[in-house]
Parts: C-alpha cells; sequence; structure tokens
C-alpha cells in the first residue's frame, strides 16, 4: 500500500468520523466503546499467548474480580465472627482497642 494511499483513507476515517460523532453522538459513543473494548480483549489475549509460549501454560492464571452479593455476604459473615471472637476473650478485646487507639485514622 502507499502512503498516500495511507493518509487519504486516515483522512477520510477521521472525517466520517467527525460527521457521526456530531450527528449522531449516542450510536458514536457506543462505537468507540465497542471498539475499545475489542482492542483491550485482543491485546490481553496476545499477552496471554506471549506469557503462555515463555513460561509455559500451566503458570498463565486469567483472574478477574468477582462481583457478587454472595462475597459480599461472606464478607459480613466473617466481620460478624470475628467481632464474636474478640468479645469471648476479654484480653484479646483489650488489645484490640489498643491498638485501635494506637492507629492513626487516615
Amino acid at each position: 500500500m502507499k502512503l498516500s494511499g495511507f493518509l487519504i483513507g486516515g483522512l477520510a476515517g477521521m472525517a466520517a468520523a467527525a460527521y457521526i460523532a456530531k450527528k449522531r453522538p449516542g450510536m458514536f459513543a457506543w462505537a468507540s466503546s465497542a471498539a475499545g473494548t475489542a482492542v483491550n480483549g485482543m491485546t490481553k489475549r496476545a499477552m496471554g499467548a506471549v506469557i503462555s509460549r515463555k513460561f509455559g501454560g500451566d503458570m498463565v492464571q486469567h483472574a478477574a474480580p468477582k462481583h457478587s452479593d454472595a462475597s459480599a455476604k461472606g464478607s459480613g459473615n466473617a466481620w460478624g465472627q470475628i467481632e464474636l471472637l474478640l468479645n469471648s476473650d476479654p484480653g484479646v478485646k483489650e488489645q484490640v482497642d489498643q491498638i485501635k487507639a494506637e492507629a492513626k485514622p487516615h
């Protein structure tokens, strides 16, 4: 491909994007978001392939944060159990109160 064809195509694409952004901003926002998501997904897959090729497939882990109500409930239950344990032992409760008193607020 010639450089001039690439530049003309780039300018035509920018003009079309500007026209769509002016006439239909919602569609432009959706399209740009979809393009960003696609590029982000391709980047993650490419990096995963490079890492798996370099270090082996066993070391690659695809971790994603889980947002669920079940984890919030579990966290609330855990704090409740901690509070029960603290209240059951007066020595531990005194130490916790001492640590709280020494801690500086953020």
